[in-house]
């Protein structure tokens, strides 16, 4: 019988590491090679929220390329919510700490483009 529940639980650990994973639903932004910037292209109209992995200090804008208007609703690093000043079609962020950043965006139409540089 314990080699039974062994067995049964050797099985399942790699679905529960592999649930944890799938968990994060945030779209990741990578940057091409000696780029400062990445960016999105789609439908934001219900909000989407993206990733992007930050070194401390850095400048992080989020920049509207589109025609439509773009509101950023948050922008949270390892140490817990950014706060950003907006300039026309921009909002910036200063990074607190290296790690993981998530941000969630709008749009007001079904097709939006979003830029996101740090400096």
């Amino acid at each position: 019988m314990k080699k039974l529940l062994l067995i049964a639980a050797l099985a399942t650990a790699p679905l529960m590491t592999m649930s944890a994973q799938a968990a994060d639903t945030a779209t990741k932004i990578t940057f091409a090679k000696d780029s400062y910037c990445g960016s999105f292209s789609g439908n934001i109209k219900n909000g989407k929220e993206f990733r992007l992995w930050l070194l401390p200090e850095q400048n992080l804008v989020i920049r509207n390329v589109g025609d439509d208007q773009i509101n950023v609703a948050y922008v949270t690093g390892p140490n817990g919510r950014l706060t950003g000043d907006r300039y026309d079609n921009e909002t910036s962020y200063f990074t607190e700490r290296k790690g993981n950043h998530k941000m969630k965006v709008y749009g007001n139409s079904s097709h939006s483009s979003v830029e996101f540089c740090a400096y």
